[in-house]
């Protein structure tokens, strides 16, 4: 289960944006999987959840690991906190051995697209509206 701060934030950005943050058929089914497994690496003080990156480092095979999330607060945007979690998360797989890192984005998610490329991701494919980014590591 998630932690109520981590699952308050997803679920009130899933509203703001009409159902359409996490693109998946069943939004619960989606929430159980992160709890289940995903690792989650969350800025949180006093008991609100200002960001978070959810991620699966488990590809052993590959040495690829992915980012399925990456959310802050809209009251908290601007202040570096989700380029500072991934760097966070790119530090932790490449210390465990992984090469590379993948993530989805939306076409049209500027502010995205300009943090990732800040970073050193490009563009890998481009499929139904959504950019799969990679960085090497």
């Amino acid at each position: 289960m998630l932690p109520e701060s981590i699952r308050s934030l997803i679920v009130d950005e899933q509203a703001r944006q009409g159902n359409r943050f996490v693109d998946h058929p069943d939004f619960e089914a989606y929430l159980a999987k992160l709890a289940d497994r995903a690792e989650i690496l969350s800025d949180c003080l006093a008991g609100r959840c200002r960001g978070l990156v959810a991620f699966y480092c488990n590809d052993e095979s590959t040495r690829r690991a992915f980012i399925t999330l990456v959310l802050v607060d809209p009251r908290d945007r601007g202040q570096g906190i989700g380029k500072a979690l991934v760097a966070c998360v790119l530090d932790m797989v490449k210390q465990r051995g992984f090469t590379s890192c993948g993530l989805e984005v939306d076409e049209q998610n500027d502010a995205a697209h300009a943090m990732y490329r800040s970073m050193g991701f490009r563009l890998a494919e481009t499929r139904a509206g959504k950019h799969l980014l990679e960085i090497s590591l």
